[in-house]
């Protein structure tokens, strides 16, 4: 009786012992049963299964910087590119050897427009053309320069000469210590060309 008694009053505590050494097990029974013919990802699916934890799988973001960090042609993000801004220096005025001086800059332009220009006529079917050729070499030339720090902007006008008086004018607001700008005129015997540049310094 005393057996019974004791039965009876630890029977819960019994039970609910009995059944989560039995899940335990059962759970241990599903995991190395399914372990030895799966893989890895099988086992850990299976383990989460049993205790009842939530599968977590690697999200595509992390295949993706994966797969960039393992070299496949892409550059990962973790690595700075080369085409990222340079920090600021914090300089208001710029060197004086890198300065925009026109007096420097006039005589080449005016070259190339002589080189372009020389042996043409005036065409309206042909004259977008020529401009956009006399805007590339200037173009290029102000990129050889190298002039840190400005911005440069080009304007060309190539007219049709009949002796008529031609004026191009322009406003701009900015700052007369730092930035500049240069015109250049040439005229064949029909043409009549114009090239201004300006240079706008930047902080």
């Amino acid at each position: 009786m005393s057996d019974r008694r004791f039965t009876i009053q630890s029977e819960t505590r019994a039970i609910n012992t009995i059944k989560t050494s039995a899940s335990i097990n059962a759970a241990r029974d599903d995991i190395q049963a399914p372990a030895t013919s799966m893989g890895p990802s099988s086992a850990i699916a299976a383990t989460a299964a049993a205790t009842g934890i939530p599968e977590r799988r690697p999200s595509q973001a992390f295949f993706r910087r994966l797969s960039m960090s393992m070299g496949t042609g892409r550059k990962s993000s973790m690595f700075p590119s080369s085409n990222q801004p340079l920090p600021n220096t914090y300089r208001i005025e710029p060197d004086d050897d890198y300065r925009f001086r026109p007096y420097k800059i006039q005589a080449k332009i005016l070259e190339i427009l002589v080189e372009e220009l020389k042996g043409e006529t005036y065409n309206p079917a042909t004259v977008n053309e020529l401009v956009k050729t006399v805007s590339r070499s200037v173009h290029q030339l102000m990129k050889n320069l190298q002039l840190p720090r400005y911005k440069i902007i080009m304007q060309t006008v190539i007219t049709q000469k009949f002796d008529q008086l031609v004026r191009i004018a322009s406003r701009c607001l900015w700052d007369q210590k730092t930035d500049n700008m240069l015109s250049v005129n040439y005229e064949t015997k029909d043409m009549i060309a114009i090239v201004t540049v300006y240079a706008v310094y930047f902080e």
